[in-house]
């Protein structure tokens, strides 16, 4: 949530990161990016975990939506400068 809260959340942040359902899909997304950097985890991995932790999701599973109904997170992550045009993490904070 860190990356993609705007400065002043960020500034104020404790324990409840806030955001909105948008934020919350780019979140999700971001993660699942990030993951591939982090040795031994990877997307795999995390998607499993999102899975088993109890995220919810419409397709049904974290892999089900990050293929094929994660296009809203994409334009949002896009639109704040957080990935390219290849879906690549920009590793910026949202400004």
């Amino acid at each position: 949530h860190f990356v993609c809260m705007t400065p002043a959340r960020r500034a104020g942040l404790h324990t409840d990161a806030g955001g909105d359902y948008a934020e919350e899909n780019g979140v999700c997304y971001l993660q699942i990016l990030l993951a591939d950097a982090l040795p031994g985890v990877g997307r795999a991995r995390l998607m499993g975990d999102m899975d088993a932790w109890g995220y919810s999701f419409r397709l049904g599973s974290a892999a089900a939506w990050f293929a094929h109904d994660a296009e809203d997170a994409v334009q949002w992550l896009r639109a704040h400068g957080l990935i390219d045009a290849a879906r690549r993490p920009t590793w910026r904070l949202r400004g």
